[in-house]
């Protein structure tokens, strides 16, 4: 894993969500994609699991920035252990091309945002505007974009796989 390249990629990803992601929105619900769920499937399935749980709660704590300003929220506790089940998960079941990462980032998402719903609802704050439907939107939209950017975050940053065979 190249840390440095990780940490441009979590700034930039965030910065992203919290101001650019609107401009393609669709739907009265204002529905995006979520990028940083997005890279946080993406390293869960690519890295080794101790890098796939680190990158899984410093990319929930960035969604939480770009979602509600300075603080710490609902989404790290979401993405780290759905990020955390996934790495483990994945050395069961390999997520190598496309419709299998559009499907597993269409599950994860719904998955986070019914925990990250559930953990703001229990905490007393608002959930997100749209409600239900625009968390099936939000599911459906990234799981659309997601395999484009795999191709793009595979380019990036060049994560050695390892993979088993004769010696």
């Amino acid at each position: 894993m190249h840390w440095p390249r990780f940490a441009v990629l979590v700034l930039i990803a965030t910065f992203l969500q919290a101001r650019w992601i609107d401009t393609i929105a669709v739907t009265d619900l204002r529905v995006t994609p979520d990028l940083l769920l997005i890279a946080m499937v993406f390293f869960a399935v690519r890295c080794n699991e101790s890098e796939a749980i680190v990158t899984s709660f410093v990319l929930g704590f960035a969604a939480d920035i770009a979602t509600s300003g300075f603080s710490m929220g609902p989404l790290i506790i979401s993405f780290g252990l759905f990020g955390t089940a996934l790495a483990y998960l994945h050395r069961l079941i390999a997520i190598k091309k496309a419709p299998h990462e559009a499907i597993t980032i269409f599950i994860i998402a719904l998955g986070t945002g019914c925990m990250a719903w559930l953990l703001a609802r229990v905490a007393g704050q608002s959930p997100r505007p749209g409600g239900m439907g625009a968390l099936l939107g939000t599911s459906i939209y990234s799981a659309a974009l997601g395999p484009v950017l795999f191709l793009l975050l595979d380019w990036l940053m060049r994560i050695k796989t390892r993979r088993r065979g004769r010696k």
